[in-house]
């Protein structure tokens, strides 16, 4: 079964205190898990890799820009 990865950039830096940084939401077989505080969407995609390697991935890469650009 395919499992669905998610990689977005976040806008913390709006917050008082707050970083900007990328996540990673893997869904499948029922569950999600999500990491966070990444610095590139490649570092983030290598968690995702790292943690499996042999699944089959259906990939999403969201910038910050391209988010506004389409729901904004």
């Amino acid at each position: 079964m395919t499992k669905q990865v998610a990689i977005y950039e976040m806008n913390y830096s709006c917050s008082p205190g707050g970083v900007d940084c990328w996540e990673a939401t893997i869904n499948g077989y029922g569950t999600s898990t999500t990491g966070s505080d990444f610095k590139t969407a490649g570092d983030a995609l290598n968690w995702v890799l790292d943690r499996y390697p042999d699944e089959m991935l259906e990939l999403t890469v969201v910038s910050h820009p391209a988010y506004e650009k389409e729901f904004v």
